[in-house]
């Protein structure tokens, strides 16, 4: 298994620091430093059976390319993973399961663009995996607790 992070070692928090040893006393990977969006220039050819993106989020709603930026992150980081899969890989990602999240994602249409059809969605209760935590990017606090409802899409190759 190999786990990333999007920042650097020296600026993981605390949190994200202690799940990083937890992984590698696991026999883990941890590669920090990686942009969903260009995973080959951190992960060279590597190609794996399942990708997973936990809870994407730019925290910000300012346009990108006249898009919402959750969209273009996570339309990106899809038409990135394609060159990553195996045969038959699966690609998968969790959000908040709401009208505003989905407005701010639009998960469909982000795979349509990336060349994958519509993704099965399930539901994603994280009292369902009693070690999952969940830190935002920025701090240590959880997005966790302040919703209720979460999904996960999965993307077949």
């Amino acid at each position: 298994m190999l786990a990333t992070a999007y920042e650097e070692e020296a600026d993981l928090g605390d949190t994200a620091y202690d799940n990083a040893a937890k992984l590698l006393k696991l026999g883990s990977q941890v590669k920090t430093g990686v942009d969903t969006t260009c995973l080959s220039k951190t992960i060279g050819q590597r190609r794996f059976r399942t990708i997973i993106f936990q809870f994407p989020n730019v925290a910000s709603r300012e346009a990108l390319y006249g898009q919402n930026p959750n969209h273009v992150l996570v339309t990106r980081f899809l038409k990135s993973s394609r060159a990553h899969l195996k045969s038959s890989g699966l690609v998968v990602i969790s959000t908040v399961d709401s009208p505003f999240y989905e407005g701010a994602f639009r998960i469909d249409e982000a795979a349509r663009k990336a060349g994958f059809t519509a993704p099965d969605i399930y539901t994603f209760n994280p009292k369902d995996y009693p070690a999952y935590s969940h830190q935002n990017t920025g701090d240590e606090e959880s997005a966790i607790n302040e919703h209720t409802a979460f999904a996960t899409f999965v993307f077949s190759a």
